[in-house]
């Protein structure tokens, strides 16, 4: 085990580290620069900004996902005829290839003889082709859909399997006291799977923070670096400007909030005392 700890995990950290206080370019040898990568980058308004966009499309999308998830439990967890195959029709975003989904939704917003502007054309919404990536709003919109789209089965599945171990007694013991609908699932749904709800988000979030397929062949970061998320920054500065080291400084300032939220999930996944 220790073996394996320092030949996968320690070795890699503690490389990338060392690399990030090196003027490393591709093709060229590395010198030591001291923390003269981490000044520029802080001093750059340009990785500021990524940080922005990066907490923008990380919260919204976590926040639709949770909201859309609990939903789809709720509504999976009822009876009706044909549930068995809406749920598994349910998983298929999450079953398939990032790159599949994204390509998919490349061609959902295509601004020519794309669906979305086809649909929105046809309920007279607009008269002209929307060039969803050309613009600010409409680009982050884009990636947030599609990051929603593929990781709200997530949510769904694994608050639905807790939903289904909620005795039926506490709500008929509710329902005998008067309770309505909301009263049921703010008392007694909610405290149930806020547990598995919250390790949902905290999972989604490690995930979301670490995306860079579908932001980069969505957007590729644009229109003018409004949708450049730190991931996509790291990758232009370590692979299109060639600076090795400062883009692997972009990954090391990242890595205390991942791993604060890696302790906040494991301790919150480990049985008491463990």
């Amino acid at each position: 085990m220790i073996i394996y700890l320092a030949c996968f995990l320690a070795f890699p950290m503690v490389w990338g580290l060392y690399m990030s206080f090196t003027n490393k370019t591709i093709g060229n040898p590395a010198s030591f620069v001291g923390f003269k990568n981490y000044i520029r980058l802080l001093g750059d308004a340009e990785y500021r900004r990524s940080i922005l966009n990066t907490v923008f499309f990380t919260a919204v999308s976590i926040l639709v996902k949770t909201v859309l998830g609990m939903l789809m439990a709720l509504s999976l967890n009822q009876k009706f005829k044909g549930r068995n195959i809406a749920r598994a029709l349910l998983m298929i975003p999450w079953t398939l290839p990032n790159i599949v989904v994204v390509y998919n939704w490349r061609w959902i917003f295509n601004s020519t003889g794309g669906i979305a502007n086809y649909i929105l054309k046809s309920l007279h919404i607009t008269n002209t082709d929307i060039i969803w990536f050309g613009s600010a709003g409409l680009a982050m919109t884009t990636i947030i859909v599609a990051n929603v789209w593929r990781g709200t089965p997530f949510f769904g599945v694994s608050i639905l399997a807790k939903l289904q171990t909620i005795p039926k007694d506490y709500y008929e013991a509710a329902e005998i006291d008067g309770a309505g609908l909301w009263q049921k699932f703010r008392h007694i749904t909610l405290p149930e799977v806020k547990d598995v709800t919250i390790l949902s988000a905290l999972m989604s979030t490690i995930w979301t923070i670490n995306e860079f397929e579908t932001v980069w062949l969505l957007t590729g970061g644009g229109p003018n670096g409004t949708t450049e998320v730190m991931n996509v920054y790291s990758y232009k500065t370590a692979m299109r400007s060639m600076m090795l080291g400062r883009g692997i400084a972009v990954a090391v300032l990242a890595m205390p909030v991942l791993m604060i939220l890696i302790s906040i999930l494991t301790r919150r996944m480990l049985p008491e005392g463990e």
